[in-house]
């Protein structure tokens, strides 16, 4: 159930009504994150929304998700490590939410698929797109790891917004 409230708040941040889902974790290459380095951990923010590191366990809006090396259940996240970014994945019913974040000086982006018309039209591009509920825009990606790959190299994710590090 946090996990829904999680992808909603997301999903609020975004001004998006929709969700583009992951049948599995992702990125299925790269390096399994166990804990964040001193230099990561902290809380970040922005006017509204607050995300505090932990070295085993993140924390979004007072949930805290502790950090798994298997795929994340509740109360749980999968983070890997790969190209430069670290791709978190929360559980939510059946299906994944991902979320790319890359760190920068004290500051912390997060990355999304997003799921208007607009983006789905460049994600199909690159991936099969099946549609869960149409007029909810909820849509099913089930990426290769070389598809995964040319999502990340393309940009496809977009910004989703970018906290300061307090």
């Amino acid at each position: 159930m946090k996990h829904i409230f999680i992808s909603l708040v997301f999903l609020a941040l975004a001004t998006a009504c929709g969700q583009v889902y992951f049948s599995e974790p992702n990125p299925q290459r790269g390096v399994r994150v166990k804990s964040f380095s001193d230099e990561l951990k902290g809380v970040y923010s922005d006017s509204t929304f607050q995300i505090k590191i932990d070295e085993d366990s993140i924390n979004v809006m007072g949930d805290p998700y502790k950090i798994t090396k298997k795929n994340a259940a509740d109360d749980e996240v999968t983070i890997r490590y790969y190209k430069n970014s670290y791709f978190v994945s929360f559980k939510d019913s059946m299906y994944y939410s991902v979320f790319m974040a890359r760190f920068y000086d004290d500051k912390l982006a997060v990355y999304m698929l997003n799921p208007d018309e607009r983006s789905v039209e460049v994600l199909s591009r690159f991936v099969k797109v099946d549609t869960i509920e149409a007029g909810e825009e909820h849509y099913l990606i089930s990426p290769s790891k070389q598809e995964f790959d040319a999502l990340v190299d393309n940009e496809v994710f977009d910004v989703l917004g970018v906290f300061e590090k307090q």
